[in-house]
């Protein structure tokens, strides 16, 4: 049984026990068995309390108005908080209710509760007490992570595809606050619990003739040292159930099954381990039902040496590295090897996590993710460095960074590319012994991307590991290459698409689109034929994405007008007919933000198949696996979560989601940039088959490689640093 399913039944079971024992009491709680605080005998097991009665069988049925009060007080507490957190995250004018929220937390909760307990029944006081104290909290909190799940991109795949706010709200962002909602509804519980049991100890809560845990305490706190049990039994009820009420919530849940791929079979000329400053001999790694997924790996790394770790997409690559540095992620774990670090052995454990904050730098394969959305780029670069802030400056010059402009920026603001540099300055920054480095390269420019190879190439005294499918950026900066995993199968060759037939699909004219105080285009002009694959090429931060995003209906633009097959189109997503929603769909650029984390890969491909086919949920399911294969993934994902995947596997996952509503425009961003050469070129010639039926592809990436295979390619530069206003007509 998971962990967590055992918590929660555990947890259920003795709420239950608290609710209900009363019944298993052997005396009638109120009745007296002999005389006070007698010692624990045959005829009372627990002793007798201040009045003769059995401790036990007040024990028993002591827990229940208490442990009921607390349960409806949470639940109260935490469906407001929950509800309120919703409707603040989501719609402007929620900041009311968070300026409610705010002048509750400003009113001391215990007192409120203690004064109404005066007036009105204790259990009264104690909901409203908790209401006060905890519901604003849980406003707060549900608001945040709704405000961050507005950006993401499955809730921009739900708004594309016209659903309503409160579908998203109940279909993909609750989901995704649920773990975070029953964590706060077990703290108010807590809290609850807690009061009820003080009012008790206060005399402010039942009648003296009542059994109640609280008010045991109250009454055998003077006979503590005749009967210590009758005192130790209610305070431990009382632990007991607050920490069996914690453990769910902090139990964890099932781990991610292993992706496709051995991870075993490397291959590759390694240094010697005599010579090597890092070195990696046996290491295996295993899944929770022990299939082997890395299968004794050895290399070793000098100073100053690049070792590049290449393979196929889900084949292991990044369980590797984690596996080395002892931070494999839940329901995988290391059965073998031994890492080497100057010759001296890492222990897993404490003197891995010295290791790792002395020695290492990891820049891991979702940059934006590790970027703390509440800290300016120069806070999140100099957080955990001992460097000063000029030298911080310096390094984000050198990776083509306009340290001015974004210094006091926040993640939130910056492109792709542009937090992805930010993310590996701030591993830089310090110069670590050993640098890891995930797909640091898939949002990069070409020109960006030598700004990195020089960055690397500075470090002549440490080690660097870097994960990544850029075969001509592991040629540059590798001295030798590990390959995990088996050989990709050579993907399906690129087939010509038909002929663009010339009929319009997209037109975008006059278009002015800005983000932020920044102009990216001015009077701008784009148009996308049937049939047609346009690549959009251009600088980090010159506002490819954006461009994306203005078409899709998310930002809409300052001017310009669009238009659909020749119809008029809305800008704005929300003015835009079904059949449009259908017909204009979008693969965002981040992997890791694409998917609801909450959901099953099957869910995420059956809803777009139920909202535009008007499939059954029964024939959803049965056209799930057709399109896990026609985009190259393995039918048996379709039980598997985000989090148990590869960024390539994400990525597409993504593009099935959005080919699942048949298209006739498919607006792709960087849809490539996480996979290795044969898996891109399969994917491409999906695209090309879906071409030759009339599907119209206006592709955003960095790979001049995958341009090439394009009828037009548009170039974008930035307006801000260009003499000349920036012209996106095709050359």
């Amino acid at each position: 049984m998971r962990p967590r399913w055992s918590a929660v039944g555990l947890a259920v079971l003795t709420l239950g026990v608290a609710v209900w024992g009363g019944g298993l009491a052997p005396h009638d709680p109120a009745a007296s068995i002999g005389v006070p605080w007698a010692p624990p005998g045959d005829g009372a097991v627990l002793g007798t309390d201040s009045a003769g009665r059995d401790v036990l069988s007040r024990l028993l049925a002591g827990g229940r108005e208490l442990t009921l009060t607390a349960l409806a007080a949470s639940l109260i507490a935490g469906v407001l908080g929950l509800a309120a957190g919703l409707v603040a995250g989501w719609w402007p004018a929620g900041r009311w209710l968070t300026a409610a929220a705010d002048l509750l937390l400003a009113l001391p909760f215990l007192l409120v509760a203690l004064v109404l307990a005066v007036a009105v029944p204790a259990p009264a006081a104690v909901i409203v007490g908790t209401v006060c104290g905890g519901a604003p909290l849980g406003l707060r909190v549900v608001r945040d992570v709704v405000r961050d799940a507005r950006r993401a991109g499955y809730v921009e795949a739900a708004r594309c595809r016209g659903e309503s706010a409160g579908a998203i709200l109940v279909r993909e962002v609750l989901p995704s606050v649920a773990g975070l909602a029953s964590a706060d509804l077990v703290l108010r519980f807590i809290m609850a619990l807690q009061l009820t049991a003080a009012f008790g100890m206060l005399g402010l809560g039942p009648e003296p003739t009542d059994a109640d845990w609280g008010l045991m305490l109250r009454e055998n706190l003077p006979g503590s040292s005749l009967n210590p049990a009758s005192l130790v039994a209610p305070a431990a009820a009382l632990t007991v159930l607050s920490l069996v009420a914690v453990w769910p919530a902090s139990a964890p849940a099932a781990g991610p099954r292993a992706v496709a791929g051995t991870g075993g079979a490397a291959t590759g000329s390694f240094l010697s381990n005599e010579r090597a400053l890092l070195s990696v001999e046996g290491l295996t790694v295993v899944d929770g039902g022990g299939r082997v997924v890395v299968d004794g790996l050895e290399f070793g790394a000098g100073p100053g040496e690049v070792v590049a770790i290449v393979g196929p997409s889900g084949g292991g690559k990044t369980t590797v590295v984690r596996g080395l540095l002892d931070i494999l992620p839940h329901g995988l774990r290391r059965t073998g090897g031994t890492i080497r670090w100057h010759g001296e052995p890492v222990r897993p454990g404490r003197g891995a996590r010295r290791w790792r904050r002395s020695t290492v730098g990891l820049l891991d394969q979702d940059p934006v993710g590790a970027l703390n959305p509440l800290l300016t780029v120069g806070a999140l670069v100099l957080e955990d460095s001992r460097c000063d802030a000029s030298e911080a400056r310096l390094l984000l010059t050198s990776l083509g960074l306009n340290v001015d402009e974004l210094w006091e920026r926040r993640p939130g603001s910056l492109s792709g590319g542009q937090a992805q540099r930010v993310a590996l300055a701030r591993t830089l920054l310090g110069d670590p012994g050993l640098l890891v480095l995930d797909e640091p390269t898939s949002g990069l420019d070409p020109d960006t991307l030598d700004l990195v190879v020089k960055a690397l190439e500075r470090r002549r005294e440490a080690v660097t590991l870097v994960i990544s499918h850029d075969t001509a950026f592991v040629e540059r900066i590798a001295d030798r290459v590990l390959t995990i995993g088996a050989p990709p199968e050579k993907g399906p060759a690129l087939r010509p698409s038909s002929k663009p037939s010339g009929e319009t699909v997209l037109h975008a004219r006059g278009m002015a689109l800005g983000h932020g105080d920044r102009m990216l285009l001015e009077d701008a002009e784009i148009t996308v034929r049937a049939g047609e694959l346009v690549a959009v090429l251009g600088p980090s931060g010159a506002g490819k994405s954006t461009l994306l995003r203005a078409l899709a209906g998310l930002h809409p633009p300052e001017a310009g007008s669009l238009s659909l097959g020749g119809e008029a189109l809305a800008w704005d997503v929300a003015g835009r007919p079904r059949e449009a929603l259908r017909a204009v769909q979008l693969v965002g650029q981040d992997p890791a933000g694409a998917l609801n984390p909450a959901h099953r890969v099957g869910t995420a491909l059956a809803r777009p198949l139920r909202w535009f086919g008007g499939s059954s949920a029964m024939e959803a399911r049965e056209r799930v696996p057709v399109l896990l294969e026609r985009v190259g993934l393995d039918p048996v994902m379709v039980r598997r979560r985000p989090g148990e995947l590869s960024g390539g596997q994400r990525q597409r996952l993504a593009v099935a989601r959005a080919l699942a509503a048949e298209p006739s425009v498919l607006l792709a961003d960087e849809v490539t940039s996480a996979l290795d050469a044969a898996t891109a070129e399969g994917l491409l010639g999906l695209l090309a088959e879906l071409r030759a039926d009339g599907l119209a592809v206006l592709l955003v990436t960095h790979d001049r490689g995958v341009a090439a295979h394009a009828d037009r390619v548009l170039h974008l530069a930035d307006l801000e640093h260009s003499r000349t206003e920036t012209d996106i007509r095709a050359r």
